[in-house]
Order: C-alpha cells, then structure tokens, then sequence
C-alpha cells in the first residue's frame, strides 16, 4: 500500500544520504516537489509505470503526488543528495525570473540523465556532491548555496533540452494513460467505470494494475490528489467551502471526513502537520 511519509513544514530541505541494504522501499508520494541527484548504487526507480534503472549523477524529479519507489538491488554503496521544495520555495525563484516550473513539467515524475552537453550541470552536480566534505556552518551554507547554482543549471538545461529523460526505463503506458486521465479529470466525477470506459480498460482489468502497479486503490489515490489540491488552495487563502468543491468533492462532509482521516486533523489546523522522515 502507497502511504504518505511525511510533510514539509519548511520551505526547502536538502541533505545527503549514503547506505548499504538491499531493499525494496515501499510505494509512498509526499506533498511537495522532490529531487534527487543519484551519485552510485544499483537502484531501479518506479515512477508512474515506468522502472528506471538510474546511473551515476541520473536526476530524479518527482513532483508533488508522484507515487514512487526506489528498489535498491544490491549490498553495494547507495549514494544520493535529495532535497525537498515546497511551493513558496518555487515561487520565490519565479519571482527573481527563474522559474523551476519546467523540471516538474510531467506529473508523473521522471529520470533525467546528464550527458556531455549538460557541462556545467554536471560540473555543479560534481561540487554539490564535494561540498558534503565540508562540516558544520560553512559546509551547510557551501551546500546550499552550490544547490542553487544546480537548480539554475537544471532548469536551463531543461528549457534549452540540453538534458532529457532516460529512455531506458521499462514502461507501462496503460497505467500512464490512467494517471494522466486522473490528473487532468480531477474536479470532475471519476468512478471506476467511467475511468475504464474513458481508458479502453475493463472495470477489473482497471483495478487490478492500478493496485499492482501503484500499491493504492484507485478511490484512495483519487482522494490523495484532491487532498493535495486543496492543501495547495487552502494555503492559498481559498475559503475552505469553496476549496472542497474545487477539488472534486461532492459536498463539505465528505472533504472534512476524508482530511481528517489522511492527516488526523480538521483543515483549519493543517498548518500543524507533522514533520518528515528522511527514510530514502
């Protein structure tokens, strides 16, 4: 089953991650924007119907909602730098003209593999990776500052497609097509019959994949994706009526019952949630 491992109260996160297990990490989304810069290991990332197998300095996008997992097949070093980016994060580079938009651009995340045209993203990639040898203050402030010349880097790189997506990657285009119908038909009805009709599937054959491939139920993951669109619009200052039918919910009671259930509060203290865990 596909849960939701944690919220992220603050507007970034950044750290670096580095282990040795065989493990196969279970579905999970988050409800914020993640990247992860893989640097060694023998992993296989699931992203929306597509395996990847990653290779070193490959770039991970999963956006806000992504069901994934990584698969770590072997004893060997994983080694990775992940960060965490909230909305206002996003926002405040848009505001200074450089908008990070473009690397979450598929909903479904993907794997974006450097090459001897990313030059400069590499060379940063190299020096994010370098500057975990540095402790305390300065080391932190030298992270942060290198990851921002990354994201920079990244996102040029993606306007210009200097940098693209692995092709290599074992993909499921029924469970994709099923995901981007979802996503695109949010605010409007969405049963399992009319997904199926609407997607050239059966109601069962519809079921079963969905399950095998995301580790959710079809109705639970319909709600996860409302649920995170009415986090984004209540952050917004939406009014929390307006919010619950925005979303796709049919009335109040549904939405107030189906928040509280997914974050064990009502919607006016969401902004109580509770902090991460930093388990990949």
């Amino acid at each position: 089953m596909a849960t939701k491992t944690g919220y992220l109260k603050e507007e970034f996160r950044l750290f670096h991650l580095s282990d040795q297990r065989q493990w196969t990490c279970p579905y999970h989304y988050h409800d914020f924007d993640k990247i992860t810069l893989f640097l060694q290991g023998q992993v296989h990332y699931d992203m929306a119907g597509i395996s990847y197998a990653l290779q070193p300095y490959d770039i991970v996008v999963i956006p806000s909602g992504c069901i994934h997992r990584p698969v770590i097949t072997s004893d060997a070093v994983y080694e990775r730098i992940i960060a965490y980016l909230s909305p206002a994060f996003l926002q405040a580079y848009a505001a200074k003209g450089c908008s990070l938009t473009p690397i979450f651009s598929q909903p479904g995340g993907t794997v974006l593999r450097q090459s001897l045209d990313t030059g400069s993203l590499y060379g940063t990639s190299c020096r994010l990776r370098q500057a975990w040898t540095y402790e305390g203050g300065p080391g932190k402030l030298l992270q942060e500052a290198i990851f921002s010349e990354f994201l920079i880097h990244l996102a040029l790189a993606v306007q210009e497609k200097k940098i693209g997506s692995a092709s290599d990657g074992r993909q499921n285009k029924k469970i994709q097509l099923v995901l981007s119908y979802i996503d695109s038909h949010l605010t409007q009805k969405l049963t399992i019959p009319i997904i199926a009709r609407d997607c050239f599937l059966s109601p069962d054959y519809l079921m079963h994949l969905f399950k095998s491939e995301t580790g959710l139920s079809l109705g639970h993951y319909i709600t996860a994706k409302r649920l995170q669109k009415a986090r984004r619009l209540i952050a917004e200052g939406r009014a929390l009526t307006a919010v619950c039918y925005d979303c796709g919910f049919t009335n109040y009671s549904t939405f107030y019952r189906a928040w509280k259930k997914q974050y064990d509060l009502s919607p006016k203290r969401g902004s109580e949630l509770a902090d991460l865990d930093f388990s990949e």
